[in-house]
């Protein structure tokens, strides 16, 4: 399988061999590439990733990591995970092992073939109460930690450089539009630490300047999209809500 897994990444060296990297042992190393800001950083994953392909972007946050690796990777299929993820767990609450991740990924992209559509993914929650034994293909929100994409024509759906956060959010309204699909298996979900992990692209901002960013970020997808999206006020910040009944 032409598959790429890309994990873009920030002063985890460590801790990622004891996550995401983990989770992927089954997977041949020559299919995982990780990504990392500078020579400095490079320099550091070197020591501990042994084996693994590390590929320095000279670019910094997420949005600009994600689209360099959109524009640059070489394969059909391309997954991106981000790099604290603890555990993928079933419907029944049980974290699925490597070799059931692999079958997964394979089941993934061949249903997003299938149904031609570009981009996939899983529920976005911990807690399997959430979880519904369907895939679905209405607009709902394919999570960054976890997303699959098809490059077809070398024509990824690049994120704006309005955006600093919330891009799939974005990248979701977008491939629901040109595809009327996306694809997410809702029997299966994420556990990682938003936030609390030591390192991690999100500390290059603290708490207040995240809720700004997210703030802004949530009125210009609105804006540009409203009858795909809804915005929700909370006490000190804004949320957003997918339409799942709204038509590409």
């Amino acid at each position: 399988m032409d598959l790429e897994i890309a994990i873009p990444t920030y002063n985890r060296d460590l801790s990622i061999k004891t996550k995401t990297l983990r989770l992927l042992e089954k997977f041949n190393k020559t299919q995982i590439k990780i990504y990392v800001e500078d020579l400095d950083q490079f320099e550091e994953y070197r020591k501990t990733c042994i084996g693994y392909d590390i590929i320095i972007t000279n670019t910094t946050g997420i949005i600009e990591k994600r689209n360099y690796i959109m524009k640059n990777t070489k394969a059909k299929y391309l997954l991106m995970l981000d790099d604290d993820i603890i555990n993928i767990r079933n419907i029944n609450g049980i974290n699925i092992t490597s070799n059931e991740l692999r079958d997964l990924i394979l089941l993934g992209f061949k249903t997003t073939e299938d149904n031609n559509a570009r981009i996939w993914g899983i529920c976005p929650y911990n807690n399997n109460y959430f979880f519904k034994d369907i895939m679905t293909t209405n607009l709902k929100f394919i999570i960054g930690c976890f997303m699959g994409i098809i490059i077809k024509d070398n024509r990824p759906i690049m994120i704006p450089d309005e955006l600093s956060v919330l891009e799939d959010y974005y990248l979701s309204i977008k491939y629901f539009i040109e595809d009327g699909k996306v694809i997410r298996f809702n029997q299966y979900g994420i556990q990682q630490k938003y936030f609390t992990g030591v390192g991690g692209l999100q500390s290059l901002y603290n708490k207040e300047e995240r809720i700004k960013e997210q703030n802004r970020c949530i009125n210009f997808i609105k804006n540009n999209y409203p009858k795909y999206c809804c915005i929700v006020k909370k006490k000190d910040c804004l949320d957003f809500r997918l339409n799942h009944r709204a038509k590409p």
